[in-house]
């Protein structure tokens, strides 16, 4: 499901997003998965290594973050 999450803690600090409960982790990421164009069914380790490009690049980390 999310199990990249625990390691955005800064960067969803930044933009006031703190996900606590399963179902808030799991609309998180539900977000980013459409923001990055992956799917649902998308392992979640591949979700992450799309996300740690998207978050050295600063325009890509932008973008996610207006998402």
């Amino acid at each position: 499901m999310s199990c990249y999450i625990r390691h955005m803690n800064g960067f969803l600090s930044e933009i006031d997003i703190e996900p606590e409960t399963k179902d808030e982790r799991k609309e998180v990421d539900l977000r980013i998965r459409k923001a990055i164009g992956k799917k649902n069914s998308d392992k979640c380790n591949d979700v992450w290594k799309e996300v740690k490009i998207w978050l050295k690049n600063e325009d890509k980390k932008l973008e996610l973050a207006s998402s």
